[in-house]
């Protein structure tokens, strides 16, 4: 069975609920770390060698990517946000007398920020823990007098027993970029399931909002999205896992990133308008 190997440090949220069910989100980056179902099955991945130093970030959970998605820009990779410190904005609803745990973080620009990027904003991300799922929102509200364009990603990192015998459903006649080849290569993703055996880095355009994790050729997780158009896939394999450095290189076979994202198309976001997206996952078996 997974399990999770989270730092020893402050800044980290528990949820539980009534059902048994358990998560933990980080102040830092508000990434959701761990996601435990009541009968003790961790669904989310997160390296054993977390690195939390200043600049850093830790592999797993889910990171969130925002105003820039990966390297398709002039800013950092994934942007500006997965390194803040954000702050707990409310009640923090868990406990046994919880149907649904709650907690909504919140972060802004700081001058840090506004140096790489010169835009005002306000994120909200909020996680609820239902029983058997979890979702993720994300609350992107431009707070400044001139609107601006933005891409970004809940880049989910899913816990599974072997990769190599998962497969990812309902992916047919999607339009999709093969971003491992050299300039890409697109083509439209046919009947069969999506099956991992090395290095996948996919973008899919238009994607559906509902997409099928299965594991030995039964349904294992169910991901929702709304409001994110697009969806990656990614699976560094075996060889580029062993140069990563910040998880073990057999880990390739215990982990997949299926991402909800908004690439193709850029947010353009007006003064003091809000965009949202939202992935939930939900417990097949």
């Amino acid at each position: 069975m997974p399990t999770t190997h989270l730092p020893d440090v402050a800044g980290l949220l528990h949820l539980r609920n009534a059902h048994g069910d358990s998560a933990v989100v980080s102040l830092y980056g508000a990434q959701l770390l761990s996601w435990t179902t009541a009968e003790g099955r961790e669904h989310l991945y997160c390296t054993p060698m977390p690195a939390v130093k200043p600049g850093a970030s830790i592999r797993g959970g889910v990171p969130v990517c925002f105003p820039q998605f990966s390297g398709r820009g002039a800013l950092p990779k994934h942007g500006l946000v997965r390194n803040l410190v954000w702050h707990v904005d409310g009640d923090v609803l868990s406990g046994d007398d919880q149907d649904v745990a709650c907690v909504r973080l919140v972060a802004t620009d700081t001058d840090g920020t506004r140096a790489l990027w010169p835009h005002s904003f306000l994120l909200q991300l909020q996680v609820e823990l239902g029983a058997g799922w979890v979702s993720v929102a994300l609350n992107a509200t431009n707070t400044g007098t001139a609107a601006f364009d933005f891409t970004a990603a809940l880049h989910t990192y899913l816990a599974i027993p072997d990769v190599r015998q998962a497969a990812v459903a309902q992916l047919e006649g999607t339009r999709v970029l093969d971003t491992t080849v050299a300039g890409g290569s697109e083509a439209v993703h046919g009947a069969a399931p999506l099956r991992i055996s090395d290095e996948t880095d996919n973008i899919y355009f238009n994607a559906p909002a509902a997409l099928s994790l299965l594991q030995d050729e039964q349904p294992f997780l169910q991901l929702d999205q709304q409001g994110f158009a697009d969806s990656v896939i990614w699976n560094p394999g075996p060889a580029k896992a062993a140069q990563l450095g910040d998880m073990p290189a057999e880990d390739w076979t215990r982990m997949l990133c299926i991402e909800a994202a908004q690439i193709e198309h850029p947010v353009r976001l007006s003064p003091q308008a809000t965009w949202r997206g939202v992935q939930r996952l939900t417990r097949s078996r």
